[in-house]
């Protein structure tokens, strides 16, 4: 490798300035610059670090277009072939020069460091080689969700359970930049469905502009080389949409001068609103009426009305992990949050009845 001098250097020796000339010529032609800043920096690259110096950055410019380029830092694009050039040669240079010939974007000098290669997009036909070294080091998955959507092929019955398969032909959406685009070989899919699920779908599916939603886990099986899909909720696109548009309908319109004065709200034990708590407060203020709660003869009124908020968030809590619990397994969400909730409510209860104990 040839290191630039700290200091400026005449021309190369036994090179004409026509020499010279040509040389800068030639890299302009070949980098493709036609701006004036550009052109005197090479003009001067080849005046202040030799024409030997110009032509190695040159061949490692070449090289490194060949390797795929050079992305910019932010990774918008690649670099272009006389950015990729002046880089090489800005990172080759002592303060000094890098000061006289990039005056504006003078970097910490890297000597005879040449930038690391730039790193190669993955082919997929090469995938094995790399998963081999990284499935010796594996990670774990906690837990594993798939949805399905598409009709139904062939149905197969048993004690409780309805099979069917679906295929999908191995077309997918535009993914996100780097991520390979999967082969396009189709995948099978074995669908494991309840029939007390499927008989609420079976009715609707059989119309033809229909398909299923399928969410479940999954698993390779083997045996057909393919994947089992084991079901937790099915439904079909038009059920969805009638569910929705039912949810909207009976949501109640804002009619302040029908809707009675609203009751006063139970205290939220959260540092911040969440829609869990959120919800409970609702379900608080539509629950039916409680027995009455006895107060402690000598309990200051803020801490009575502290102690009737904290039994009314208890009694929401509670319908909310009733609820929840009367939903299937997969839906459940908030149900570890919610009980947590509720012991602490509930501890806190305890302290404030233990402060004034009752006559």
């Amino acid at each position: 490798m040839i290191s630039p001098p700290s200091v400026p250097v005449p021309p190369t020796p036994n090179a004409s300035p026509e020499e010279n000339e040509a040389l800068v010529n030639e890299l302009i032609a070949i980098l493709k610059e036609v701006e004036e800043k550009p052109c005197r920096q090479i003009r001067l690259i080849v005046e202040y670090c030799g024409a030997a110096f110009a032509r190695e950055i040159l061949q490692a410019t070449l090289e490194t277009e060949a390797n795929g380029g050079m992305m910019l830092p932010d990774e918008t694009r690649r670099r272009t072939i006389g950015g990729v050039y002046f880089y090489l040669a800005r990172h080759k240079m002592t303060n000094q020069l890098q000061k006289r010939i990039f005056p504006f974007n003078v970097r910490k000098p890297r000597v005879d460091i040449m930038p690391a290669p730039p790193q190669q997009p993955l082919r997929w036909n090469e995938r094995k080689k790399i998963l081999n070294a990284l499935l010796e080091s594996h990670g774990e998955v906690k837990n594993v969700k798939v949805i399905l959507t598409g009709r139904p092929g062939t149905i197969e019955t048993r004690k409780d359970l309805v099979i069917t398969t679906m295929t999908h032909d191995g077309r997918f959406p535009t993914l996100p930049r780097g991520v390979p685009t999967p082969p396009e070989e189709a995948t099978r899919y074995t669908v494991y469905i309840s029939a007390k699920q499927w008989k609420r779908v079976e009715q609707p599916i059989t119309h033809p502009d229909d398909y299923l939603i399928i969410e479940g886990v999954c698993a390779f099986d083997p045996a057909i080389n393919g994947i089992a899909v084991f079901a937790n909720s099915v439904t079909t696109q038009q059920l969805e949409k009638k569910r929705r548009a039912k949810a909207d309908s009976e949501v109640p319109e804002d009619n302040d001068a029908a809707a009675p004065p609203p009751s006063p709200r139970p205290p939220v034990l959260m540092n911040k609103p969440s829609r869990i708590a959120e919800t409970l407060q609702t379900v608080a203020e539509t629950a039916t009426p409680p027995a009455q709660i006895p107060i402690p003869t000598g309990m200051p009124a803020e801490e009575s009305e502290k102690l009737l908020g904290l039994h009314a968030s208890a009694r929401a809590y509670r319908q909310k992990i009733t609820d929840l619990e009367n939903k299937p397994e997969g839906q459940r969400f908030g149900l570890e949050m919610t009980r947590k909730l509720l012991k602490k409510v509930e501890d806190d209860i305890v302290a404030i009845e233990k402060h004034y104990p009752a006559d």
